[in-house]
């Protein structure tokens, strides 16, 4: 989970803006383990999840696959939206999509793709057509769970600010490990 977040499993209100311990990068500890097959994907990039799925059938040894979706009621979005929230959660680099495979090579750079994420080379994805920058607050603002984190003219709070920070930190140590030059952008 996230962050900041406002859901009945974290507490909230007043004193307490949302969840305040960072999230567990379950698929970064994983694949710091020798020799095992580790995924990060979501059902909403079919050729990447089945792709991971197959893989880690066939991989002679342990194997995780880690997939995001949303749980609607609790991050505050339409029944119909898990497809499109889970797109953006991509998009955003607030859960990105990786395949670590041992078999590929001796060094991280080798084993881990960044490939299947839009702009890998870039600090975020900006959609062609509209220009439109998708961070990590542009994906909190589709989700009810961020609310408290957005004053009345639609501005972050610094405690989401600094989430978005952390993505983008873990988005460069995904780039650094697999060896992606990033074309790092001047605003952050």
């Amino acid at each position: 989970s996230v962050f900041a977040q406002a859901t009945k499993m974290s507490f909230h209100g007043r004193a307490m803006t949302g969840k305040t311990e960072r999230r567990k990068e379950l698929a970064n500890i994983s694949m710091m383990h020798p020799d095992v097959y580790v995924a990060q994907t979501t059902a909403a990039h079919p050729n990447h999840f089945y792709k991971a799925v197959l893989e880690a059938n066939e991989y002679p040894g342990p194997a995780i696959v880690n997939v995001y979706t949303t749980c609607q009621p609790e991050h505050g979005v339409g029944d119909n939206m898990a497809y499109q929230q889970a797109k953006m959660a991509v998009d955003s680099r607030a859960f990105p999509l990786f395949i670590h495979d041992p078999r590929l090579g001796d060094t991280m750079r080798d084993r881990l793709s960044l490939r299947a994420n839009p702009a890998p080379k870039k600090d975020w994805y900006v959609i062609p057509k509209t220009g439109e920058r998708i961070d990590f607050v542009a994906w909190a603002k589709t989700e009810g769970r961020f609310k408290r984190h957005f004053d009345r003219e639609g501005e972050p709070s610094e405690h989401l600010l600094s989430v978005q920070s952390e993505r983008l930190s873990n988005w460069h140590f995904l780039q650094d490990l697999a060896g992606v030059d990033n074309e790092r952008s001047e605003e952050r």
